[in-house]
């Protein structure tokens, strides 16, 4: 009976070993795709402001000026919005990974814990 209650024991720490495995390689993976978007939203907007800044400096007058700085504006709020979009997509993957990864952490242990019972029973 005690070698019984170890060998399920002995199961479910593997399981939890193996689920917290791949919940790290799962967060890894989701930090690396934040970090890869983050990185090219500051890029596209470092390129944006140089493009902007040597138009900046051909205008004629204050208002020219003004409307290069509202276009540029503009630019950078659509180029946030994609990158909310792309980040929102990759926290919406996230959670089905994680849903994933929990329910087949349940039923991993829901059958280890069974094996055990069937083996007092017997």
């Amino acid at each position: 009976m005690q070698k019984d209650i170890l060998e399920g024991f002995q199961k479910m720490t593997q399981l939890t070993l193996e689920n917290f495995r791949k919940l790290g390689e799962t967060n890894l993976r989701i930090g690396e795709k934040l970090l890869q978007e983050q990185i090219e939203l500051a890029n596209s907007m470092l390129e944006s402001a140089t493009d902007k800044a040597g138009s900046v400096s051909d205008a004629k007058d204050l208002k020219d000026v003004a409307s290069k700085q509202a276009e540029w504006m503009q630019e950078c709020s659509q180029k946030v919005m994609e990158s909310s979009r792309s980040c929102a997509d990759i926290i919406a993957e996230a959670g089905k990974v994680y849903t994933n990864l929990f329910e087949t952490g349940m039923k991993a242990a829901s059958n280890a814990a069974p094996a055990s019972k069937s083996k007092k029973a017997a």
